[in-house]
């Protein structure tokens, strides 16, 4: 009896044991297969961007550039003027407009089409006019590209600067002076970084999802990188395009490798 007892334990534990490796096995192929077909959708949407929109080098023409720097940041001082601000000193500065609601805080924690790059939380302000500029930007952007390509995913624009304080001017230059920054009416785009938003693929599930979200912050920056040549085209094409308008003054920076813009108060 204790023998076929024991055979029996044995038998009952290898099937216990060849089901659950079954199991893991069908799950690790289940996953893998996940981890594929994403692979799969991220190189058809790159290639939807690749060969729907011009590279920079090739849409960028002298006229073009020289339009984006036909006003210089002189000409963005007179104008940053007009959102009522004084130049703001300090930190302290910074609170007591807020308080007074002559700034509002620039959020990018939720559904926002830019992210920061390089800017301190404390510094993330704009007036309410320079706020709707910004968000402005970034929704034209994306208009811009379904009009390459209906249906390519959004893309995040990298927002390099925004308030900066007299004393953080101090920071930055080793030395104190009111600069446009210091009115919050103006922001600068970082033109060499960028994310997409890729879409969440159907059949994503809860251990799937976890996979995703790892996916989805690295092969977002990096698709980023790899297609800054072609978003850089489309942001010039935005920037021209709302200059024109007279809804902003932008200024291409090539030592900062970014656009100085400054939205207009009408």
């Amino acid at each position: 009896m204790k023998i076929k007892f024991i055979l029996s334990w044995i038998s009952s534990t290898v099937l216990i044991i060849a089901v659950s490796a079954l199991i893991i096995i069908k799950n690790n192929k289940s996953l893998t297969d996940y981890v594929a077909a994403y692979q799969d959708m991220t190189y058809k949407i790159e290639r939807g961007f690749i060969e729907n929109i011009p590279v920079y080098r090739d849409f960028a023409t002298p006229g073009l550039v020289n339009e984006l720097q036909k006003f210089n940041l002189a000409a963005h001082a007179s104008e940053v003027v007009k959102h009522g601000i004084v130049p703001l000193k300090n930190l302290d500065d910074i609170n007591a407009n807020v308080k007074s609601g002559k700034l509002v805080p620039v959020n990018s924690d939720g559904d926002e089409l830019f992210y920061f790059h390089n800017v301190q939380k404390e510094y993330r302000y704009l007036t309410p006019q320079g706020k709707s500029g910004l968000e402005l930007v970034a929704a034209r952007f994306q208009q811009k590209i379904q009009a390459h390509k209906p249906g390519l995913p959004p893309v995040k624009l990298a927002v390099s600067s925004v308030i900066r304080t007299v004393d953080y001017q101090e920071k930055i230059f080793g030395r104190k002076f009111v600069s446009t920054h210091s009115y919050g009416g103006c922001f600068d785009i970082f033109y060499e970084d960028y994310f997409v938003y890729l879409p969440v693929p159907e059949g994503t599930d809860s251990t799937k999802e976890k996979i995703r979200k790892s996916l989805h912050g690295r092969t977002g920056f990096l698709m980023g990188d790899a297609l800054r040549e072609q978003f850089r085209s489309v942001l010039m094409e935005t920037l021209l395009e709302l200059q024109r308008e007279k809804k902003i003054y932008a200024f291409l920076e090539d030592d900062r490798r970014c656009y100085h813009i400054t939205v207009l108060v009408r």
